[in-house]
């Protein structure tokens, strides 16, 4: 039986290597072209993480899916790690061999010979139900129901993929034992990165920016030559960060400059007993209100210790951020399309008053970039309990000159003068009374229809398993009040949401005009099941009342659709003022996204269904396709009412290791005749070789790391003399494999990590061509700044085994009790599972200092000790070459009320600080 044990085991390990090294080591490639082999090309961009559900059950691990022309595709790897199934892939001889939930069905996928064989099923044709995609193998979820005997519904809305069978399967009923033994094996909710070592990124007195670069030149027929620069640079200096963002206008003089000198950290400490988590002066953006002051940009300072991109009020939230000349913006929310933002002259998208769903909120800004670039920039607002934990206190102060740059080279034109630009200023704190409950209390001045205004504003939010609900009320000095209640809710598959604002005498604010007297709404959205197709729906109506008796109706309804290579999202607004009519709007927009064999298109057009401007407002179609590895080619189709103007633009794009290119050539019906080139690259420090390095990556907006890898011979975690440097590893960052590949100095960069988000920088495991060899960790922890590198080391170490047997307090087998190996750091470094006959092993621990324990749960469930110890009693044991194999033997558990052993060894981890810039 140990024999067989061995086998099996050593053929998981294989599995897993061979499973690792497919899903991270193969290259963005278009899809094979053999005969009934479908035309849909992946994406790396495109992927979507869903969870694996049967029953009530979450499955442990996620998997990677993609939408394709024929319906959805799971990553073959990600799958079988889910479902736990002994099948090894083999990416040399393109097969998959094993067996699904019983050693008699086995499997094996040929793709050489395009057949798929099930012992109970007999051989079948492929036919195009597997995908070649970055990760590895993209299997069809109408295929996967065929091998496996199992339904694979897809639920994209959800974020999910339903599992359901009519018999029992092995898997399903081990889900039911681990659920049983859940009072001693835990179940591991969250992927928690406290756990892992970090690399501290130490503040500087200066560090050398690095800048993005976009010029263009444009010649027309009847305006001549014209010529524009745009450059964003990143740094440090005096210990702060900065950025700066200086345009010119279309005959190269500056038109603008906007500087932002900041700190920020998600953990807080700044500014001493303020403990901020975000300090900013220059170009800053304020803190809404939550029935008062909008969130405004502009020259000014800023304050606040509230979590970092935290700007939502109740129901609503604004995303802004940086837009490149040239460049447009989507925004999703859930996945589903909601909005189109096009290039703007002030370098900023601004989606204003997003609505937010009770529980999570997941929101994307695709940018798209005039070479071919594609830039995702994703951020998660929460709604419901726990938004401020009990006892904490949040708050926020700022003071700004509203839409006025730090430094303004031009003099305001008419049309800036309309808007004001004047100072105002905010504070706000909320504190959490319970899980539950949060008060808020807020103070705003601002300038507004010719006068300025002071307000206070007071908040109680309060939660429900269902619901949230706030009650707001606010007061103008000198003028009235105004009461507003909202509730956010999900029940069912339906989330709601209602709101009531009265107004109390002359108040005037920003939110509405003060002629008003009450305003109300309701709000809903849900998802439609089409048989395979999701269909999500959003609608609200609204109803407001004047003080002369004059009413405002209005409602909104958004759906969109993503099937296969589409999406497709349409919204019809309308407004109808009883006392105005030349304000009656009906307004239809719609947004569209398609792939079709090497075609990307893009599009939005708005149509007026009322009114003067009746009509077609505005449409923007895009046409893009890839030829080679770098060359993209682009068509764009544009129509505005308001010169009543199509323009037909083409162009080709080349992007280089150091730059992208891109010519194109337009024409307008009202005979306008032009063409122009656009260079767009980023040049910054070199951190690896020195000097200065230029890319076609944005290192301005975006963080780096510089990795070096070494042999940890002596496993102690750092290197020492004589321990050489890696070539040819690859590294990873979260979840996505990058192209950072160590060079012959063991160094490599990896770009385009968000700033200020932790992300795990690892070892793709794949890359270590000797199965001797593992990382001395599963990555170190790095929190990215804008144009700046943060240098990291990890170590590969040589492994060993760990093994042994487990009794229970009376002498018999103990299984399904979970094993922990605590490295020096006192850090889980792997886990086990005693079996049935109480064995356990530990295989690939690299070299270094451990200590064996149960888990606490386990523990506290069985009443025994956690700490296991060897024979001669040591509690801490060294891994190296000279002892590779420790053999623990048969470990009897001691109950809590036992003695000690004498043993002269520590008992607790050894900690060593980890420290790297």
């Amino acid at each position: 039986m140990t024999a067989l044990r061995q086998r099996i085991l050593s053929a998981a390990a294989i599995a897993a290597v061979a499973l690792s090294s497919f899903a991270s080591d193969a290259p963005a490639y278009a899809q094979e072209s053999s005969a009934g082999q479908s035309s849909w090309q992946a994406n790396e961009d495109d992927y979507l993480l869903l969870q694996m559900k049967i029953k009530n059950y979450n499955l442990s691990y996620e998997v990677r899916g993609y939408q394709t022309d024929r319906g959805v595709c799971l990553d073959f790897a990600d799958v079988v790690q889910s479902l736990d199934l002994p099948i090894r892939i083999d990416k040399k001889s393109r097969r998959a061999t094993g067996w699904l939930f019983a050693e008699d069905q086995e499997i094996t996928i040929d793709r050489a010979s395009n057949t798929v064989q099930n012992v109970n099923r007999g051989p079948a044709p492929l036919a195009n139900d597997i995908y070649d995609t970055p990760e590895g193998w993209c299997v069809d979820t109408r295929a996967l129901s065929r091998w496996f005997g199992v339904d694979f519904t897809p639920d994209l809305f959800n974020a999910a993929v339903k599992l359901e069978s009519e018999i029992e399967l092995p898997f399903m009923q081990a889900i039911e034992r681990r659920k049983r033994a859940e009072r001693i094996r835990p179940r591991n909710v969250s992927f928690d990165l406290s756990q892992y070592p970090s690399s501290k990124l130490e503040y500087r007195n200066w560090r050398t920016p690095s800048v993005d670069v976009v010029a263009d030149v444009e010649a027309r027929n009847n305006s001549g030559v014209a010529g524009r620069v745009e450059f964003f640079a990143a740094g440090e200096a005096l210990g702060a960060s900065y950025t700066a963002r200086i345009s010119t206008d279309n005959r190269l003089r500056p038109q603008a400059v906007r500087v932002r000198a900041y700190r920020s950290n998600a953990e807080g400490g700044l500014l001493g007993p303020l403990d901020a988590t975000d300090v900013a002066i220059g170009d800053v953006e304020t803190i809404p209100g939550r029935l008062v002051g909008q969130t405004a940009v502009g020259r000014g300072a800023f304050v606040t210790n509230r979590p970092l991109n935290q700007t939502s009020r109740f129901s609503t939230t604004v995303l802004r951020g940086t837009l490149p000349s040239g460049w447009d913006a989507e925004l999703y929310r859930n996945g589903q399309l909601l909005a189109f933002q096009g290039s703007r002259q002030d370098g900023r998208y601004e989606f204003v008053d997003i609505e937010l769903f009770f529980g999570r909120n997941d929101f994307e800004v695709v940018l798209y970039g005039p070479q071919g670039q594609i830039r995702r920039e994703r951020s998660s607002i929460p709604v419901g309990v726990n938004q401020i934990e009990p006892g904490q206190t949040y708050y926020w102060a700022g003071v700004v000159q509203d839409n006025r740059d730090l430094i303004q080279l031009e003099p305001l034109t008419a049309r800036d003068e309309e808007i004001p630009q004047k100072w105002r200023w905010g504070t706000g704190v909320e504190r959490g009374l319970s899980k539950r409950t949060s008060v808020g209390f807020g103070v705003h001045n601002l300038f507004q229809n010719d006068a300025r205004h002071t307000y206070t504003e007071a908040t109680l939010t309060h939660s429900l398993s269902f619901a949230q609900f706030e009650l707001a009320a606010a007061h103008e000095f000198g003028g009235g009040v105004v009461t507003n209640f909202n509730t956010l809710g999900r029940v069912g598959n339906v989330n709601f949401g209602a709101n009531a604002r009265v107004f109390i005498g002359d108040f005037s604010g920003e939110f509405a005009d003060n002629d008003i007297d009450y305003i109300g709404g309701v709000n809903f959205s849900t998802s439609l099941r089409m048989g395979r197709l999701s269909l999500p729906i959003q609608g609200a109506v609204s109803h407001a009342k004047r003080s002369n008796g004059e009413s405002i109706n209005g409602f909104n309804l958004i759906t969109s659709v993503s099937a296969g290579r589409l999406s497709l999202s349409a919204q019809i607004a309308h407004e109808q003022d009883s006392g105005r009519p030349q304000n009656d709007n009906t307004e239809i927009t719609l947004i569209a996204n398609r792939r079709w064999r090497d075609f990307r298109l893009r599009g939005n057009a708005t149509f007026r269904a009322n009114g003067p401007d009746k009509g077609l407002e505005s449409a923007t179609v895009r046409v893009e396709s890839d030829i080679g590895e770098d060359g993209a080619i682009q068509g764009d189709l544009d129509y505005t009412s308001r010169n009543d103007e199509f323009r037909l633009t083409a162009g080709y794009t080349h992007r280089f290791k150091e730059f992208s290119l891109r010519g194109d050539a337009f024409v307008t019906t009202s005979g306008g005749v032009g063409a122009g080139i656009q260079a767009a690259f980023s040049l910054g420090p070199d951190p690896v070789s020195g000097g200065v390095r230029v890319t076609h990556s944005k290192l301005a907006r975006n963080g780096q790391a510089a990795v070096t890898v070494f042999r940890d011979d002596n496993g102690n975690d750092r290197r020492d003399a004589g321990e050489p440097v890696l070539e040819n590893i690859m590294v990873e960052a979260g979840l996505r494999t990058t192209d950072a590949v160590t060079g012959a100095n063991g160094k490599a960069i990896v770009d385009e990590l968000r700033p200020f988000q932790p992300v795990l920088v690892g070892i793709d495991e794949s890359s270590l061509e000797d199965p001797f060899l593992a990382p001395s960790s599963k990555g170190i922890v790095v929190t990215p700044r804008p144009g700046v590198a943060a240098q990291v080391e990890l170590a590969v170490s040589p492994t060993g085994e760990i093994e042994g047997s487990l009794l229970s307090v009376t002498g018999t087998e103990q299984s399904g009790v979970r094993l922990q190996l605590i490295d020096e750091r006192g850090a889980v470094q792997a886990e086990t599972i005693s079996e049935f006959d109480g064995f356990f092993l530990f295989q690939r621990v690299p070299y270094g200092q451990y200590r064996l324990r149960i888990s606490d749960e386990a523990a506290k469930a069985l009443d025994v000790k956690p700490a296991l110890s060897l024979k001669d009693g040591r509690l801490v044991f060294r891994l190296d070459r000279d002892e590779d194999v420790i053999r623990f033997g048969t470990i009897k558990l001691t109950r809590t009320d036992a003695p000690d052993p004498p043993s002269n060894q520590p008992a607790g981890p050894v900690i060593a600080a980890v420290s790297s810039e």
